[in-house]
């Protein structure tokens, strides 16, 4: 017995010592993509709503042991022991707030007319629709009609009152670790309908929201979880980012002008995409090409509030003459761009007079410059 007590001292000390270690890991290795506290920098933010890979236990476990293919985050299965993988894992989930793991259900209309929305009932039914939802807030295609089911891990560190402010067109119930703490009925009488204060301890709740409701463009239920007295809010509706995830831009048939912030450039160059795949960059403060580029493309980093602080970057060669360009002027001042077929033209005040500054491919691995 007294040996099964030191063994169970030692393991439970191992549990509360895990995100510890993790940390240590973080900051030797992990916080030169993520940033110190986790915010995102070359790589994503580790502790916002939206986790592409899955923000489960299991997921976060999985993205560390393997990592991202066509990304730098590499597999540490092979760098670091089970033990310390795991570690940094809950480490990276004792820094959560928020809802997290959400799965989304749809449900045929007919299963729930009439009767009062319970895990229970939907337990009853088999969705005919379950989807995780990466950004861990809820929303619901404005096609469908018939019962929703949101099943999600809710993480406080703030401790205090929390509760509900929602706004809700049809039905609407949540249970909290198996408790009804908010109910709406929009057909009912007020005094029926409930909104609990829950007083939360820094932890990890289990969340339960069933809503029916009728097509709809624009929000099924929108608002918030609310701790007015610490300023803390998660928000329960979002919208779907699958467009906002990274991609490339590539050269077509004809000219393309996209403006990006590209490291060491000046932040509003004109990139000119050429159908060669040449890429020039036109500074539009002095009238002059900075950089260019063949066999090139740009990738783009995702708009995503909090995910990356990096910039978008070019993938291609550097064309050594490129910062060909005509007499750099005194003055210039920038007034417009337009493309014609495979060509930019850039219209700009030169040293006072207005001129139009094309930009053409030349050959398959060069372009031209010229202004008239």
């Amino acid at each position: 017995m007294f040996k099964n007590i030191i063994l169970a001292t030692i393991f439970t000390s191992m549990i509360h010592a895990a995100p510890e270690r993790g940390e240590v890991i973080y900051k030797q290795m992990c916080f030169t993509c993520h940033g110190p506290n986790l915010e995102g920098g070359i790589g994503p933010s580790l502790k916002d709503d939206y986790w592409q890979h899955g923000s489960s236990p299991q997921a976060i476990l999985d993205t560390i042991k393997n990592g991202v293919h066509g990304t730098e985050m590499i597999g540490y299965k092979d760098v670091y022991s089970p033990h310390d993988v795991t570690a940094l894992r809950d480490f990276i989930l004792s820094q959560q707030a928020g809802f997290r793991d959400l799965v989304r259900s749809y449900y045929s209309k007919n299963r729930f007319l009439g009767k009062r929305l319970t895990p229970a009932l939907f337990n009853s039914t088999e969705s005919s629709q379950q989807t995780p939802i990466p950004e861990n807030t809820l929303w619901i295609d404005s096609s469908f009609e018939g019962g929703v089911r949101m099943q999600a891990k809710l993480y406080v560190k703030t401790p205090g009152d929390y509760q509900f402010k929602l706004k809700s067109h049809g039905r609407l119930a949540i249970y909290l670790d198996g408790e009804e703490v908010y109910y709406f009925d929009p057909a009912a009488a007020k005094d029926k309908n409930i909104s609990k204060t829950l007083n939360l301890k820094p932890g990890t709740y289990s969340i339960d929201l069933l809503h029916e409701s009728k097509k709809r463009h624009g929000w099924r239920v929108s608002g918030s979880l609310v701790n007015q007295q610490a300023g803390v809010s998660f928000r329960v509706h979002g919208s779907s980012l699958a467009g906002s995830i990274p991609k490339e831009i590539h050269a077509g048939p004809n000219a393309k002008v996209i403006r990006k912030w590209i490291r060491n450039m000046p932040p509003r160059s004109l990139l000119c995409l050429l159908p060669n795949k040449v890429i020039v960059s036109f500074n539009p403060e002095n009238g002059t090409v900075t950089h260019a580029w063949h066999g090139a493309h740009v990738n783009q980093t995702p708009s995503l509030p909090d995910r990356s602080a990096s910039p978008s970057e070019i993938k291609g060669s550097p064309i050594d003459d490129s910062t060909k360009s005509l007499a750099t002027p005194k003055t210039f001042d920038f007034i417009s761009y337009k493309t014609q077929g495979d060509k930019v033209v850039i219209h700009g005040r030169v040293d006072g007079e207005i001129r139009a500054i094309t930009i053409a491919p030349q050959g398959s691995q060069s372009f031209s410059i010229t202004s008239k």
